[in-house]
C-alpha cells in the first residue's frame, strides 16, 4: 500500500517482530499512562505481555501488519482469530508523531481486507473509552458499539469500565472501505 511515504508490511515470522515489539511496548506504556492520568486507575503492567501477545498472534494463524512512514516504523495492527466466524483487532497503534497522515486508516483497511480474505463474518475490537479519535476511525469504517465479547484479552482488567467494545458485521458486506 502506498500513500506518500506510507508502506504496509505483513509480519509473518517471529524473526521479523522487533519493530512490532517496540511499537507494542510504546502502545502499552502510552495506554497505561493515559489510564492513570485520565481515569486515575493504576493497572499492573507486565513488561513481556505485549511481546508474548504478538508471538501468540503469529502462532495462532493471526495476521500482524507494521506500517512504515518515510521508512520508519509508524504503527501496527493485528487480527486475532476468536472463532471460525469471528476475529478481533489487536494492538492497533500509531505513533503520535505520525498520526493524522492516514497510517491508522491504512492499517484498519488492511485488517478488514484480511478478515474478508480469511472468511470472517464479524470483527470485534476493544478500545479504551478515552481513545475517541480511534473510535471515530472505527465508526467511519462501519464499526458499531456492542457488548463485551468472549475471548478478549483484557476481561480481568475491565472491572473499572475503561473499555468500549465495537463490532463490524462483514456477513452482508461485499467489501468495506475505510473512507
Amino acid at each position: 500500500m502506498t500513500n506518500a511515504g506510507l508502506h504496509l508490511k505483513r509480519i509473518e515470522s517471529s524473526t521479523e517482530l522487533d519493530p512490532a515489539r517496540t511499537l507494542a511496548r510504546e502502545f502499552g506504556d502510552w495506554a497505561t499512562q493515559q489510564v492513570r492520568e485520565q481515569l486515575g486507575i493504576v493497572i499492573p503492567t507486565d513488561a513481556d505481555h505485549p511481546n508474548e501477545a504478538l508471538d501468540e498472534l503469529l502462532a495462532s494463524g493471526g495476521r500482524l501488519y507494521i506500517a512504515e512512514f518515510d521508512r520508519q516504523p509508524a504503527g501496527i495492527g493485528g487480527l486475532k482469530r476468536l472463532s471460525g466466524t469471528s476475529a478481533e483487532i489487536k494492538r492497533m497503534f500509531v505513533r503520535p508523531t505520525t498520526r493524522q497522515r492516514g497510517v491508522g486508516r491504512a492499517i484498519l483497511q488492511q485488517l478488514i481486507n484480511a478478515a474478508h480474505e480469511l472468511g470472517y463474518d464479524t470483527v470485534y475490537l476493544e478500545s479504551a473509552r478515552f481513545m475517541t479519535s480511534a473510535h471515530a476511525l472505527y465508526q467511519s469504517a462501519g464499526f458499531v458499539p456492542c457488548d463485551a465479547y468472549p475471548g478478549r484479552e483484557f476481561e480481568s482488567v475491565d472491572d473499572h469500565n475503561i473499555s468500549l467494545f465495537m463490532r463490524l458485521d462483514l456477513s452482508h458486506e461485499h467489501h468495506v472501505t475505510v473512507p
